[in-house]
């Protein structure tokens, strides 16, 4: 999908219908946090505007035997674009945000009732929602931002993209002044507040100040404006930022936040740019006690072996395939027959992978090492240059793997080629092909070899029975 992230707005929304009472000297509005405090969240996501996309597919990355490259890019395509998204959660604070030495400790734990949303882009649509088996959620501190997995079994980056939205209930708070203020005072919030609200992966620069309005003995209404830039799956993103908020004085906490954004972003290695505009409206109450968030869902953050940002999964029905990938590969394009998947790495294309059911053959008759090797210098032709290396293994599900590593030109362009078969005794195939500009190879690694890993095939369901999928459209 891609995400229901900032999307932009450029109205403010009002928060309280009646006016407070004007207040008199500076008051303490900074923060308290309860270790295993518990709220209930809900969110409201309303967004309209346009997915930026190229005119062709003339310009994108190699083909098997191209270039990773975008060669003669055409011009900006626009697609009408609108985002209805709900979500509503019980949230269990464990620690609070702090640097990133404490990567990987968890910060909250939350149950999620119900995440849902309508998206629809040109002609097409399609309505995520969150399966029972992804409900329990752990928010993590990560080198970036808090970092959402699920401890039960892996998301899906549909799923992720769901409940990974502009304004984290876990970070909202950090938006409140660390010193008293009165009535008409302001404060900066700067890149560490913002990048996490906004879920934006890095901040060049953020000018975003919020101001007291208004106080009473029970509540404080605070406004905020700005601008922030900076990069969201590696595409650079403007946001211009509306807001308003209300303070529980007795809390110490944001009891209502609603944000509006507009977002302008460019075209990313793998993802759409964006011309739109989004309302968020986000409730946080206090909550006594919560019967999902007890010690069996506390009991699951110790077991051993966690690795959220290696943890989605992607499985294609009417191919009959599955794969475990970290959260730098982004499926770009989906068929009856292949998938295709670009890597990305602080916004540089580094890979494209497409990996393709091959027809069925019986035991005994799959292809030899050597016929592999013949089979991929042949496919290259003018463009191979030399056999770099060839392995064979069995993979975690038990297939036939077979690698073949190759070097060329293509336009004069150093290229490296991995070559993947992967097959069981009898029965489908599945061809893996990755295409690396030379000097991308050392910061792809192993990426692509543990997508062959983790690979598992299963009986595929006829193309009638499975839903046509639109091209995926990214709306973080």
């Amino acid at each position: 999908m891609s995400s229901l992230r900032p999307l932009i707005l450029t109205c403010v929304v009002p928060l309280l219908a009646g006016r407070l009472a004007f207040g008199g000297p500076p008051i303490d509005l900074a923060p308290r946090y309860e270790a295993n405090s518990l709220t209930r969240v809900t969110i409201q996501l309303d967004a309209g505007g346009h997915s930026l996309v190229r005119a062709s597919n003339t310009g994108r990355a190699n083909e098997d035997k191209g270039s990773t490259k975008a060669k003669d890019q055409p011009a900006e395509q626009k697609l009408p674009l609108s985002v209805v998204a709900k979500l509503a959660y019980d949230e269990r604070r464990l620690a609070n945000p702090s640097t990133t030495a404490d990567a990987g400790k968890p910060l909250a734990i939350r149950y999620y009732d119900s995440a849902e949303a309508v998206i629809k882009v040109d002609s097409g649509g399609r309505a995520p929602k969150l399966a029972d088996d992804h409900r329990l959620i752990v928010l993590e501190q990560s080198d970036r931002r808090p970092a959402l997995y699920c401890p039960d079994t892996p998301l899906s980056r549909e799923a992720l993209d769901l409940i990974d939205v502009v304004g984290n209930s876990f970070c909202a708070d950090r938006l409140l002044p660390t010193k008293p203020v009165a009535e008409g005072d302001s404060w900066a919030n700067d890149a560490t507040v913002m990048g996490p609200l906004l879920t934006l992966e890095t901040v060049a620069v953020c000018e975003v100040q919020s101001v007291l309005e208004e106080f009473n003995a029970d509540f404080a209404k605070v406004r905020l404006a700005g601008t922030v830039h900076g990069t969201a799956e590696g595409a650079a993103t403007q946001q211009d930022v509306r807001g308003v908020y209300l303070v529980d004085r007795r809390l110490h906490r944001i009891t209502r936040l609603n944000l509006a954004v507009h977002e302008t972003r460019a075209i990313g290695a793998a993802t759409p740019g964006l011309d739109a505009v989004a309302k968020i409206q986000i409730s946080i109450a206090p909550l006594k006690k919560s019967a999902r968030l007890g010690g069996d869902a506390l009991a699951k953050l110790k077991r051993p072996g966690r690795a959220p940002g290696r943890d989605l999964s992607f499985e294609a029905p009417t191919l009959g395939l599955r794969v475990r990938h970290d959260r730098n590969w982004y499926l770009t394009a989906e068929s009856r027959e292949a998938v295709t998947f670009r890597r990305v790495d602080n916004g540089d294309l580094v890979a494209q992978c497409t990996l393709t059911l091959l027809p069925s053959r019986s035991e005994g008759r799959q292809a030899s090492l050597e016929k592999f090797q013949k089979d991929v210098t042949y496919s290259l032709g003018k463009t191979f240059g030399e056999l770099v290396s060839a392995r064979q293994w069995q993979n975690a599900a038990g297939l036939y793997c077979y690698e073949v590593v190759a070097r060329g030109l293509v336009e004069e362009l150093p290229v490296e080629w991995h070559y993947y078969l992967a097959a069981p005794e009898s029965g489908p195939r599945v061809s893996v092909v990755v295409t690396i500009e030379k000097p991308m190879v050392e910061r792809l690694g192993s990426a692509d070899r543990d997508l062959v890993e983790s690979l598992q095939l299963f009986p595929a369901l006829p193309p009638a029975k499975t839903a046509a999928k639109p091209k995926p459209q990214s709306l973080k």
